[in-house]
This record gives C-alpha cells, sequence and structure tokens, in this order.
C-alpha cells in the first residue's frame, strides 16, 4: 500500500511544491498556478465513472499495474515541459490516467479484507497518504532549492532543479507497478468473472501468507456460483450498462437523493478547505519568506501584507515593462524553510489522524466531524490576523489536518448511511463533487485573492461552518 499511496499523493500535490521555482521559468501568473493545482482533480473528473466501468469489466490488478505506469511515464514527460500551458496539458492528463487505479484501489481493497477490518485500513490509508506528503516535502526540500541548470539539444530543453524533482516524482508510481504486478487479482471479480478456481486459488494463497501454513490446507475446496453472476452472464454490453443504471437508480429518488446531496456538498466543502489551502501553502510560505527577507528588521505585519506586497512587486514589473522588454520576474526565496514549514503540516495531520482513529470508536463520527469543521473554520479565520510565521504554521497545521479527517470521515458516513447495492456509487457520486470542490477552490483562490486577501479566507472558513451545520441534518444509521 505504501508505493500506491504515494504513487496518488505524488500526481495530485507535487505541482504544489514546484510553483515558486518555475514562476519565472515559465512566467506563471496567480491564475495559471490555480490551474496547475487543480488539473490533476479536473481529470479525475472527466473520467471516474468510465473507471468505474472499465475497472469492473477488466479487473482490479491489471488496472492498477498499467495505471500506475503510465502515470509514472506521464509525469516523467511533464519534467520536460518548456511553456506552461504544455504542463498544465500534462496535468490535466496525468489526472485522467491516475483517477484508474484509484478507483481500483479502493475496490480491491474492500474486496480482499473482511468487514471488520475494513474501516481499520482505509483509516491507515489516510496515515500513508499523510506520509506521502511528508516524503514529497523532503524530496522537494532535497532537490528544489539547489540551482541546478543543464541545457540539452543545444539550449532547446532546460533541465532545472524543479524539473528534476518532477522526474523523481515517477518512482512511487515505477515501485506500485512493479509491486502490484506480483499480486493476485481480487477474488471477488474472479467469482464474478465465474473463474472460481483462480479465486480459490487466491484465497489460498491469501490463508498460506497469514497462517504460514501450506495453501493446500485451506479448509475451504471450492466456491459455490453466486446467484448474481448466473444472471449477467451471456448479457451484451449495452445490456449490462442498462441494468447497471436501473440497479443505481434508487439512489437518485427520495430520501436516498437527500442523504446523497448532503453528503456530496459536505465532502465539496471538505476538499474545498483542505485541497485548496494545502495546496497553495508552499507558494505562499514562499511569498512570506520573500517579504522576511528584504524586510529582515521591518516591523510585524499581517500575512495577507506580507504576500499583497510580494505579488504587487511583480505585478508592477510587468506593468511598468515596455514591448520590448524582456519580461522580468523577481524570483521568489525558495529556502529550506519553505519546505521544512510543509513537512510540519504534514506531520500534524498524521498526529490528527491517529488521534482521530482513537476517538471514533469513544465520540461518533457526526460529532467528530463537526468538531473538526468548527475547527477549521476558526482557525480559517484565525489565520488572516496572524502576523508571526510560527504562528501561521502552526495555525495552518491545525487547518489542514482537521479539515482532511473530517473529509475522510465524510466516506465513512457515506458507508454507514447507504444500503451495499448503492454503497460504491454513492462513494463515487461524493467523491466526483470533492474532487469539483478542490478545481473550483484553486480557481477562485488566485481570483479572490486579487480582489482581496480577506476573500480566500472568507470562502474556506464560510464552507467549513456551513459543512458542520449540514453534518447536524444527516439521517443516521439504519439499525
Amino acid at each position: 500500500m505504501l508505493p500506491v499511496c504515494w504513487a496518488n499523493v505524488y500526481a495530485s500535490t507535487s505541482m504544489s511544491y514546484v510553483l515558486p521555482s518555475a514562476e519565472c521559468d515559465l512566467q506563471l501568473s496567480m491564475l495559471d498556478k490555480g490551474l496547475l493545482n487543480s488539473m490533476s482533480f479536473a481529470g479525475m473528473i472527466i473520467t471516474s465513472f468510465l473507471w468505474g466501468f472499465i475497472v469492473d469489466a477488466f479487473g482490479r490488478r491489471k488496472i492498477m499495474v498499467y495505471g500506475f505506469l503510465c502515470t509514472a511515464i506521464c509525469t516523467l514527460a511533464s519534467s520536460f515541459c518548456q511553456a506552461s500551458w504544455q504542463l498544465i496539458l500534462f496535468k490535466l492528463v496525468d489526472g485522467i490516467v491516475i483517477s484508474g487505479p484509484y478507483a481500483a484501489l479502493q475496490s480491491y481493497l474492500a474486496e480482499v479484507h473482511c468487514e471488520h477490518l475494513r474501516s481499520q485500513m482505509y483509516m491507515w490509508m489516510g496515515v500513508l497518504f499523510a506520509l506521502g506528503n511528508i516524503s514529497l516535502s523532503c524530496l522537494a526540500w532535497v532537490i528544489i532549492p539547489h540551482k541546478w541548470q543543464w541545457d540539452l539539444m543545444d539550449g532547446w530543453i532546460e533541465i532545472t532543479s524543479w524539473r528534476l524533482f518532477l522526474a523523481l516524482c515517477t518512482i512511487p508510481g515505477l515501485a506500485a507497478s512493479v509491486a502490484l504486478y506480483f499480486f493476485p487479482e481480487s477474488p471477488r471479480f474472479l467469482m464474478a468473472k465465474k473463474r472460481h478456481d483462480d479465486a480459490l486459488r487466491v484465497f489460498q494463497r491469501i490463508y498460506s501468507i497469514n497462517t504460514g501454513k501450506d495453501p493446500s490446507t485451506y479448509p475451504v475446496k471450492f466456491l459455490e456460483e453466486e446467484e448474481s453472476s448466473s444472471k449477467v452472464s451471456g448479457v451484451t454490453f449495452k445490456q449490462t450498462v442498462i441494468g447497471s443504471f436501473k440497479q443505481i437508480q434508487p439512489i437518485f429518488l427520495p430520501p436516498n437523493v437527500v442523504t446523497l446531496v448532503l453528503t456530496a456538498f459536505i465532502q465539496c466543502g471538505a476538499t474545498i478547505g483542505s485541497n485548496t489551502l494545502r495546496l497553495w501553502m508552499p507558494m505562499l510560505f514562499s511569498m512570506i519568506e520573500t517579504y522576511d527577507h528584504t524586510h529582515a528588521d521591518g516591523p510585524a505585519t499581517t500575512m495577507c501584507n506580507k504576500i499583497g506586497e510580494t505579488i504587487y512587486k511583480n505585478v508592477t514589473v510587468a506593468q511598468n515593462a515596455t514591448a520590448t522588454d524582456v519580461p522580468q520576474c523577481s524570483e521568489n526565496v525558495v529556502n529550506a524553510t519553505v519546505y521544512i514549514n510543509s513537512i510540519v503540516i504534514s506531520v500534524a495531520s498524521v498526529i490528527g489522524y491517529m488521534i482521530a482513529r482513537s476517538l471514533v470508536n469513544i465520540v461518533s463520527k457526526r460529532i467528530l466531524m463537526v468538531i473538526c469543521f468548527v475547527g477549521a473554520g476558526s482557525c480559517c479565520g484565525v489565520l488572516y490576523w496572524a502576523e508571526d510565521s510560527n504562528g501561521i504554521l502552526g495555525i495552518s497545521s491545525v487547518f489542514v489536518a482537521l479539515s482532511s479527517i473530517g473529509g475522510t470521515i465524510v466516506n465513512n458516513v457515506v458507508v454507514d448511511i447507504f444500503p451495499t447495492s448503492l454503497r460504491t456509487m454513492a462513494l463515487s457520486v461524493t467523491m466526483v463533487i470533492g474532487r469539483l470542490g478542490a478545481v473550483i477552490g484553486n480557481l477562485l483562490f488566485p481570483v479572490l485573492f486579487s480582489l482581496d486577501c480577506l476573500g480566500p479566507f472568507i470562502m474556506i472558513g464560510s464552507v467549513c461552518l456551513m459543512c458542520s451545520t449540514l453534518v447536524l441534518v444527516l439521517p443516521r444509521k439504519k439499525q
């Protein structure tokens, strides 16, 4: 699971560490940065439902093996981009590709673990995702601050430290592809395809690994054909699609549709909060470091004043330039502090997930979500007035941890509320709406920031508080 989770993190998050260094190389505007942060999520939205059908048709293991391999290739190609539009295009393709193996991973984990272990596995996934963010921050810290530069093909291709960083981000994808090659196919999928002998061999292999005994001692000697398998055998693809839509039709009818809308909006709000500010933090920390570097002996001021002056400096240079001038760009400070701050935020998320894993058995999921969203909204309001760098870091760490945990618990609530036959589609819908929130948040963030620094914080804070209100009206789990 480690390389698989890290590959997903690297695909969706690596660009946020590149923006401070690539700003001048690619002449990135604030909107360009928002597009680069959001394109992976946009790609995931485009093909989410299509990948669901493909995974069910061709299997989980095959999609994961080739999907992560293609993701690694796409990330490697993006490291050679010499223009912003090329990088934006590759991140869109990257999101389209990674959506497939991610969907397959969710099904695979559910199908190879017994029911009482599934919740723990998903919580451990959250921990591994947070550890992936830590490793990504460490890799960026080691590579990006160096001013390395190589010219290839007579200067047509320029390799810099941030491009080298993107190239190294292919490692988890390649490792995941190689590791999954040696994993068995989901026995549940094999049984659905009437490959019962193959499914039995997979069960025997899992039994042997878990117990250390010979596979032949597995107590189950044959598998019975499921009733659902016999019904769907011999039907055409068109009939399968029509049957699938009829099966999920109840989710869009009362009372399920009300629950679906509520959980989707909560997931959207949680993602706007966590995946907007989290992805912009390296860029914001770089701007803060730039201000502190040029005003070492200046008076204390708020975070917004620091960031606003840094942006204004580059805008003024661009406006004063004539048509014959070479565009000038004042580089932001990219030092160890920028990435150490990102590591601290990721560590705080790991600690938060470990605490939440213990609290979820003591207090209800509903109460825990309310605490997370109210706390996140409060942190966002306080962050606007923060002046001290350590204070900004501490508040940001708590905010990202709380909003991420709140979004993770939403998926568990969906599993609890919806019946088994509708559970997968409900999760798919909420995840798509959540990713849409990430796209909206990352595109609105620079737009609102250009109007007034208070705008993004009002947006994120109010969305988190709205989520806490929606949690209170969620229907209870049916006993």
